[in-house]
């Protein structure tokens, strides 16, 4: 988004941000904080996670490099919608809300492309609430991770690896599932050759199967069969 800003612009963005660390798990920002910046991931990745009333976790959205993180606020004034905290080693850009401001109002291309992003992720919101209020977890789980394949995937020898943390109860969390659920579905997924497991760690071996997992396209796919050569 920032990447056609002039040189005096982008001036003013380093004048006035810093780099931040995070090491893993440490929150950038807690739920209902105030607003007071707009976070650019430099590396590693983050997620925003909703507590709610229950005592349950709700990932709400997964940030990795290139994308910015508060867009939302940065527009309507409220407080953090959630808890952003670090799912790896990060880095990230904050840029005080008054310099985003003053960006937007200066150069016209940047408030297209904030509108731009802010629609898209509405329509991200609407797509994720139909998931959780009509298809089957299989679904869930599966859409959730090719998400995540084709946001920080990583092509290698064996498939596509999801290049951050990713445990059982993370994505339980991002499919509103329980974590034996997402653990049962995902043994399963490993035992007919579709992941690949290991360590908070998760690699797509047969991508087009979960794909048809995942619009429901053909209910026999995690029966064994030959992978192809």
């Amino acid at each position: 988004m920032l990447a056609d800003l002039s040189e005096q612009l982008s001036a003013a963005v380093l004048t006035t941000a810093r780099l931040r660390e995070l090491p893993r798990n440490q929150i950038l920002f807690s739920q209902g904080d105030k607003s007071s910046a707009v976070y650019a991931v430099i590396s590693g990745s983050l997620r925003l996670v909703q507590h709610t009333l229950d005592g349950q976790d709700v990932t709400l959205s997964v940030f990795a490099p290139g994308e910015l993180i508060g867009l939302g606020v940065a527009v309507s004034g409220e407080d953090y919608p959630g808890a952003c905290e670090a799912s790896d080693d990060s880095e990230v850009l904050v840029i005080p809300l008054t310099t985003f401001r003053t960006l937007l109002s200066q150069h016209a291309p940047l408030s297209f492309k904030l509108l731009s992003v802010l629609v898209n992720r509405l329509h991200d919101a609407h797509e994720r609430i139909r998931e959780l209020s009509s298809e089957r977890v299989e679904r869930r789980i599966a859409r959730a991770i090719l998400r995540l394949a084709n946001k920080v995937g990583i092509k290698t020898d064996t498939g596509i690896k999801i290049d951050m943390p990713l445990s059982r109860q993370d994505l339980a969390e991002m499919c509103g599932t329980t974590l034996h659920t997402a653990s049962r579905i995902l043994s399963e997924w490993q035992r007919a050759g579709l992941v690949d497991l290991g360590r908070e760690q998760v690699t797509v071996t047969r991508p087009h199967d979960l794909v048809l997992i995942a619009e429901e396209l053909n209910t026999n796919a995690t029966s064994d069969h030959k992978k192809p050569t």
